[in-house]
């Protein structure tokens, strides 16, 4: 999670307002204190851990459909949580509502082309088989119109080894980062 945070430090630095979507239990919220950051989920229990975390903001909603104004925020992430929805076109829509013009936007999908995604994925349970969405190149398709995009791999992951690549082989992560058009 530290490269991750890191990662998400140097894209939203000098952002105002950044929503975080599918925040969890505000892991983020957590470890980028100095961002303003509100979190939001669908379950419950996870945003009481995370109020439990931090003092930042969090709401119960659904991603496809955000209780803010148009234009609301300069930033929003999502962090392995576009792939597992359902609908993520609707939550992308949902963004681009909310951002105001040239607001940014960062993805950060797990990457099934990975070693690390194919060895979790095969084990019985794995939260891993809850992935919605492999076709990655699918999701940028439908978020470039909306975005000047750029994409990378990021992260290798081998056991408990954490190294820096973008070999699409070792990274465990997809980025997909932009601007509103």
């Amino acid at each position: 999670m530290t490269k991750e945070a890191d990662d998400l430090r140097k894209e939203l630095v000098g952002k105002r307002k950044i929503l975080d979507v599918g925040c969890g239990i505000g892991t983020f919220e957590q470890r980028l204190p100095e961002l303003n950051i509100i979190g939001v989920d669908t379950d419950e229990e996870m945003i009481k851990a995370a109020r439990a975390r931090t003092t930042n903001t969090y709401c119960l909603a659904d991603a496809k459909q955000l209780p803010f104004l148009n234009a609301s925020f300069d930033a929003l992430f999502f962090v392995t949580c576009l792939e597992f929805l359902e609908d993520y076109k609707a939550a992308i829509d949902e963004a681009v509502r909310v951002l105001e013009p040239e607001g940014k936007l960062v993805v950060m999908a797990l990457n099934p082309e990975s070693e690390y995604f194919k060895i979790h994925y095969s084990k019985e349970g794995s939260y891993f088989r809850r992935m919605k969405h492999k076709n990655l190149g699918e999701m940028v398709d439908y978020i470039e119109p909306r975005f000047n995009l750029q994409t990378h791999y990021f992260l290798g992951v081998d056991g408990e080894k954490i190294f820096d690549t973008e070999d699409k082989e070792y990274a465990s992560l997809f980025i997909i980062k932009g601007i509103k058009k």
